[in-house]
């Protein structure tokens, strides 16, 4: 069958057509949904001319090498939707007019560092729906003229748990990112450095947990975002500064006390600021539930704080600096990488702590955030006269 297919594409594709028969379209073929498995070497040969080629939907396992080396006209190439498990070194190579490429849902485990580095004229690259758990460094770029028009890149459902920082370096035409549907924890702060072009970025349903303050610093053009089904509680002060975007926050588990107020603020300065349905709080009891388009910042409080502001110039929204707290919230300090402020300890009624004098009091906590966790002691003495005691200031670990 597939030799048949074969000669029949040959003449298919002949220079010239004799008079006496009708000419067909010989710049696109489509082989899609017709169950094939295998690809015989030279199927393509005398192909030269074809433009647009489509083997999606079948069940291709592996590609021969060379199997596209007479396709130096072909501008799109769709594989999506077949079974390959790899891509041969230099399969790609000979595709040098390639605009479009297509490798969407199938089970690419790994790419070869220097698999698109031929395909300068590309402009979309589809490598959503694979199993892919990283990539290598410099796979966009190159060493020679690298992907620097490519205007679209979908790498969503896949399994990746990292990106290098400069993964992205040098995109300075892509307008779409789709990193959706991975298992990235955390993203590094210059990741979209080189991506000033973007207005579509999604980094839905992963395991973000907040991100750093100057990620889109460079995207002043972005116009959506997606970060909903997250495990985002905050996010830091300024993360939106000079941005005029629709983003999606939804399926998070926001948690509304005072370190949202930044968030809040920027939200609530827009008409329309969210897609993808609402966001809401999880926490703290008496706002779970509510719409953080409805929360005014009169509500938003801190564990252990009662009320009392941050102190002048000490932001805990910032990068390095968070709340520690104790799980039932007696206990709770405002740290950075150097010191702490803001200790705040709920002491039990009197006669409540068995072997201490009725003046004194004793207690250690393991306090936790989203930056780690904190051990802390106090003691807590009387003092004659006009004399005072403070607890003890921890020390950062």
């Amino acid at each position: 069958m597939l030799l048949g297919l074969g000669s029949l594409l040959v003449g298919a594709l002949s220079p010239s057509c004799p008079p006496t028969c009708q000419c067909y379209d010989t710049s696109k073929l489509s082989l899609t949904t017709n169950a094939i498995r295998t690809l015989q070497p030279g199927l393509f040969t005398g192909s030269c001319s074809l433009q647009d080629l489509s083997l999606s939907r079948n069940r291709i396992e592996a590609l021969p090498p060379g199997i596209f080396h007479p396709l130096r006209q072909l501008q799109a190439l769709d594989l999506s939707q077949n079974a390959l498990a790899e891509l041969p070194d230099g399969l790609l190579a000979p595709l040098v007019a390639l605009r479009v490429l297509k490798l969407s849902d199938n089970l690419l485990a790994r790419v070869p560092p220097g698999a698109f580095r031929a395909l300068g004229q590309l402009t979309e690259l589809h490598l959503d729906g694979n199993r892919l758990e990283e990539l290598p460094s410099g796979i966009f770029s190159g060493l020679a003229s690298g992907l620097g028009g490519l205007r679209r890149l979908h790498l969503q459902h896949n399994a990746l748990g990292s990106l290098a920082p400069d993964i992205f370096t040098g995109l300075l035409n892509l307008t779409v990112l789709s990193l959706e549907g991975n298992s990235l924890a955390t993203v590094p702060a210059i990741l979209f450095a080189g991506t000033p072009g973007l207005l579509r970025l999604s980094l839905a349903r992963n395991q973000l947990e907040t991100l750093p303050q100057e990620l889109f610093a460079n995207l002043s053009v972005l116009e959506t975002l997606a970060l909903s089904h997250n495990a985002m509680g905050h996010l830091p002060a300024g993360v939106f500064q000079g941005l005029l975007v629709r983003v999606g926050l939804s399926d998070n588990p926001w948690l509304c006390d005072c370190r949202l107020s930044y968030l809040l603020n920027w939200l609530q300065s827009f008409a329309e600021p969210l897609i993808h349905g609402q966001a809401f709080c999880a926490g703290p009891a008496a706002l779970q539930g509510q719409s953080l388009l409805e929360v005014s910042r009169g509500q938003l409080q801190c564990p252990g704080a009662h009320g009392v502001p941050p102190e002048e110039g000490w932001d805990t929204d910032a990068p390095g600096q968070c709340t520690y707290s104790s799980p039932e919230g007696a206990v709770s300090v405002a740290c950075n990488a150097t010191s702490c402020q803001r200790l705040s300890l709920r002491l039990p009624p009197p006669g409540q702590q068995r072997g201490s004098a009725p003046a004194a009091y004793r207690g250690a906590w393991v306090l936790r955030s989203r930056c780690g966790t904190l051990q802390v002691s106090v003691l807590v003495t009387a003092q004659s006269g006009n004399e005072t005691t403070s607890p003890a200031v921890p020390t950062v670990p």
